[in-house]
């Protein structure tokens, strides 16, 4: 249920549809996950039909989960990253992180590539393995605007970092997040990613356009020349 929200703000008989559920079931749920700060409600749209609107729910942007004694790693990770900009100076400390995320990319690929089989990358194994795949059970939920021979367009409604993302984009967003697609298009090779919206830049969503190079779709259509 917070994947079916996590993309979009949908209505009880939305999830009814989507997950195959009674309303009393997804009605349960809706008040757990809303009693504990997992979903938020929804203001519906002005206008409209006549009447009283149907409830609009989507998983909360942000969360904080209950704990005894209650953790504070967000507040570990500043400290962190305050402690690598006063040892290495700003620009010394993003070019570190980028790398990092570099590395983190690569891996991700790799380790997805290893353990699926795929041998060369298309837009459609990407969006298959890896947005509905690693990035899913990395806690990245995205929905893809577009798909074609040429590369994928998507959005990514979540992300693990975002308390942070939204303190320190240039550090989180700008050099390790950066790094890290760098990373994924080195690994899945010929492929290039441009960055049109970010979360800790205040946009709704992160939005991805990835582009296949002519090169590495012949190869990947058996067509050499």
């Amino acid at each position: 249920m917070l994947s079916e929200l996590s993309t979009k703000a949908r209505t009880v008989a939305d999830l009814m549809r989507a997950l195959g559920l009674q309303r009393p079931t997804v009605r349960y749920h809706l008040a757990f996950l809303l009693r504990h700060g997992l979903v938020e409600e929804v203001p519906p749209a002005k206008g409209g039909k006549v009447g009283r609107p149907a409830g609009l729910y989507r998983a909360a942007r942000h969360v904080s989960l209950p704990a005894f004694p209650r953790r504070h790693y967000e507040l570990l990770a500043e400290i962190t990253l305050d402690a690598i900009v006063n040892e290495l100076g700003q620009e010394r400390a993003a070019s570190r992180l980028q790398e990092k995320g570099r590395e983190a990319g690569r891996a991700m690929i790799q380790a997805t590539a290893s353990k699926t089989g795929v041998r060369g990358w298309t837009p459609e194994s990407f969006r298959r393995l890896v947005l509905e795949g690693a990035f899913q059970e990395f806690g990245v939920g995205s929905e893809v605007v577009e798909e074609t021979r040429q590369g994928v367009h998507y959005r990514s409604f979540t992300c693990p970092f975002l308390e942070m993302a939204e303190k320190l984009p240039d550090l989180v967003c700008d050099a390790l997040d950066a790094g890290f697609h760098e990373g994924v298009d080195d690994a899945l090779g010929a492929v290039t990613t441009e960055r049109r919206a970010c979360m800790g830049h205040g946009d709704p969503y992160c939005e991805y356009r990835m582009t296949w190079a002519a090169r590495a779709r012949r190869k990947e259509s058996g067509v050499s020349g």
